[in-house]
């Protein structure tokens, strides 16, 4: 292979490491940062508000007392390891739970839920980046990154190499 191929080649591997890093460390840390959750929204029950396949950000709630009617809430359920996200549509004071519905739905859902499984209240959304999300956490995605970031670090030594053999004969 020419040099020049494989430099060209070594700039595009470069360029797709960089935006894979960046995309990865952003999705990883930014949470942590902001001391936020991140959640991919799977389903259209909050349409046209949160779209499918959108990433959301939610900030953990200290006290009940926090939640109002209209909040956007995540709530978690840790035995079935399910989540969902809708909108608060009446609160239960005495029973310390929601009335809640997703935004798309015509009714309420069917029953009320506590306040132990609010995750926190939605501070933003990015739409369709719960695509890219769900494709790294995905093991076919993790073996063709890996595979890239080799091939990258392989063409790196080789061109540094060639270099090396070239400057100094």
């Amino acid at each position: 292979m020419q040099s020049l191929q494989k430099q060209k080649i070594n700039a595009l591997l470069t360029a797709i490491v960089i935006c894979i890093s960046v995309i990865a460390l952003g999705l990883i840390y930014m949470p942590k940062l902001t001391g936020m959750k991140m959640f991919v929204i799977e389903t259209g029950s909050m349409e046209t508000t949160i779209k499918t396949n959108s990433v959301i950000f939610v900030k953990p709630c200290k006290n009940f007392e926090d939640y109002h009617v209209n909040d956007i809430v995540t709530f978690t359920d840790n035995s079935q390891g399910k989540s969902f996200t809708h909108r608060i549509v009446e609160i239960d004071e005495k029973n310390k739970s929601f009335i809640t519905k997703g935004d798309a739905n015509t009714e309420n859902d069917i029953s009320p839920t506590s306040a132990e499984y609010a995750v926190g209240k939605v501070q933003f959304t990015v739409p369709y980046i719960g695509y890219i999300v769900k494709l790294l956490r995905s093991n076919i995605a993790k073996i063709i990154i890996g595979i890239i970031y080799v091939a990258w670090a392989a063409i790196e030594i080789e061109l540094f190499r060639a270099e090396r053999k070239k400057k100094y004969g």
